[in-house]
């Protein structure tokens, strides 16, 4: 005895410890339009090329070059003036930005005024000023002014000198359409002094001048890409992060749960193999294959020994025998309006007692058979409860009062009664501990559907 208390006291600590944490759980709801698709919205006035293929420029352009050496030599500018060709292939890596890779060259007159032939490359290093004015970032600019400085080499093929220069210019451009554009340039090289074969090697001075007029196409693709703004995208991604860590804390605490109630299911087990119920209710849920079992698994009428530890453990004292049950203050209700009837308590008669509350079996309309196969269960344990301990039992058969008429009704609750006096007939009880009655039809129970019931009662005889 003492050992069957401490169990019922162990599955007591362990039911009242594992349910209230996680009743207290808060829930944390996400807003299905924070986790719906963004769209994209974009940096203002930030702009990136379309990729490497984009962009890509040719200038050809033609013009006249002037040499201005030092020394300076007998003429004035105009008739230092020569023929000059200008080719470049360029880039542009932002609106802003860009670069290319010029040739220019023909002839030009050195301090001697002699005409001679010469050759010039050069890497420049591009900025669009007219970019910072768009009004439009999407269009392309009507009109581009673009300052270039770059340095390379300068040729003479009569001195056979290739000394270093330094360029410098600006570049006017008139969009015709997307890819065809008007340009015009000033520019200007600035090398050694002994360039034309007269004067200083150490020093820069020579100077050779360039005005030219061209077009200039864009090759691959044109235009820019808008920069997308990530900040959206971030905060998305932090909401998601957070419900995902929210998700896994959840089902730790689900898994810790499971442990709780897989203790509680061993110390029930323990409880029904002391009853001997451990054959009849599989609490573990294992081997649940069918309708059946699954009822077996988790009994719903107030005789089975889950019910029975329930009450033995809201009342410590009592040892399972009826006769011993003192039931509890909290346990005596007022049942159906009927004070001298209680729940769980008794209800005292002359020659017997009523022991518990009525057990209902209800049924479909216009027959015996049961709404629920799962009310058999009902039946089993009624039959061993009574057998072991000699109680009587007491059946009373009812109808709908709502269907069907008066004498359908009699002939109805009777044959429902009868039908419940053979079910535990079958079960081992003997005819003198069965009472049966019927009430025909009734209005008694909502919804009306419930008055088609049998209502049985245990007593115990005084």
């Amino acid at each position: 005895m003492k050992k069957r208390k401490l169990l019922i006291a162990a599955v007591g600590i362990v039911l009242t410890a594992a349910c209230p944490a996680y009743a207290q759980e808060q829930e944390i709801e996400i807003n299905s339009q924070e986790l719906a698709p963004l769209s994209p919205t974009y940096l203002d006035g930030a702009l990136v090329n379309a990729g490497w293929d984009s962009n890509w420029f040719i200038m050809l352009q033609g013009g006249a070059s002037a040499f201005i050496g030092n020394p300076v030599g007998h003429a004035d500018l105009f008739d230092r003036f020569s023929p000059m060709l200008h080719a470049s292939l360029g880039k542009w890596f932002t609106p802003h930005f860009g670069g290319r890779l010029s040739y220019q060259g023909l002839k030009l007159k050195d301090w001697q005024l002699e005409s001679r032939a010469y050759q010039g490359v050069h890497a420049d290093f591009l900025y669009n000023v007219s970019s910072h004015f768009r009004n439009d970032i999407d269009a392309l600019p009507r009109w581009d002014c673009i300052p270039y400085a770059g340095i390379g080499i300068i040729r003479n093929s009569h001195t056979h000198r290739k000394p270093f220069a330094i360029s410098y210019g600006i570049i006017g451009r008139y969009r015709l359409n997307s890819r065809l554009h008007l340009s015009a340039e000033l520019g200007a090289t600035n090398t050694f002094r002994d360039f034309d074969g007269k004067g200083e090697s150490n020093k820069f001075g020579d100077q050779l001048l360039q005005a030219s007029l061209g077009m200039t196409v864009t090759i691959g693709k044109v235009g820019w890409k808008r920069v997308i703004d990530a900040k959206p995208y971030i905060c998305q991604n932090d909401i998601m992060a957070s419900y995902v860590d929210y998700l896994q804390e959840k089902n730790q605490k689900l898994s810790k749960q499971h442990e709780y109630d897989m203790e509680a299911l061993a110390e029930l087990n323990k409880i029904l193999e002391i009853e001997g119920l451990l054959g009849k209710y599989r609490l573990t849920g294992q081997d649940v294959t069918t309708d059946e079992d699954q009822y077996k698994a988790y009994p719903r009428n107030d005789y089975s020994g889950l019910n029975s530890l329930r009450k033995r453990i809201r009342n410590r004292g009592w040892d399972g025998n009826p006769d011993n049950y003192k039931p509890m203050l909290s346990d005596s209700t007022e049942y159906n309006g009927n004070k001298n009837m209680s729940v769980l308590g008794l209800e005292r008669d002359r020659d017997m007692t009523a022991i518990g509350s009525p057990i209902f079996f209800f049924f479909h309309l216009n027959s015996c058979e049961m709404t629920e196969k799962a009310q058999v269960i009902n039946i089993d344990e009624l039959a061993k409860v009574a057998k072991k301990n000699g109680l009587l039992i007491e059946i009373t058969g009812a109808a709908d009062s709502q269907t069907g008429n008066e004498k359908t009704n009699e002939m109805l609750s009777a044959r429902r009664a009868d039908y419940m006096a053979k079910m535990l007939r079958e079960r081992g009880i003997p005819d003198d501990n069965i009472m049966v009655r019927h009430e025909g039809g009734i209005n008694r129970y909502a919804p009306f559907t419930a008055n088609r019931n049998t209502r049985v009662v245990l007593y115990i005889r005084k």
